[in-house]
């Protein structure tokens, strides 16, 4: 990082060091959570990925079962007639971006 109060845009310097330190931790995160990720197939896992506007970054998935194994859901089936009958079982969560995310980072 630079000396800023020898920099004449030092403003700018701030900023571009924030952003960099900011693409840091998104990819710190993104990494944590492809491991962190349970593993079947391992769809799931190639489809993560970031991406930053601004000061806001995504980070997920685009698979429509990723919330599901993220926040956990209760077993269900169509019935013969069309209906949606609830099994009772639950399926656990299996938080993996929730850990990457709140994961503690050193300096």
């Amino acid at each position: 990082m630079a000396d800023y109060r020898e920099t004449a845009d030092w403003r700018e310097q701030i900023a571009a060091d924030v952003r960099e330190l900011f693409g840091r931790l998104v990819g710190d995160v993104l990494e944590d959570a492809k491991r962190l990720v349970p593993v079947d197939t391992g769809h799931l896992r190639e489809s993560l990925s970031s991406e930053i506007h601004g000061d806001t970054a995504r980070i997920g998935s685009d698979l429509n079962y990723a919330l599901y194994v993220e926040e956990g859901h209760r077993v269900a089936y169509r019935g013969a007639d069309g209906e949606t009958v609830f099994t009772g079982e639950v399926v656990p969560p299996q938080s993996f971006l929730r850990a990457a995310l709140y994961r503690r980072r050193g300096a």
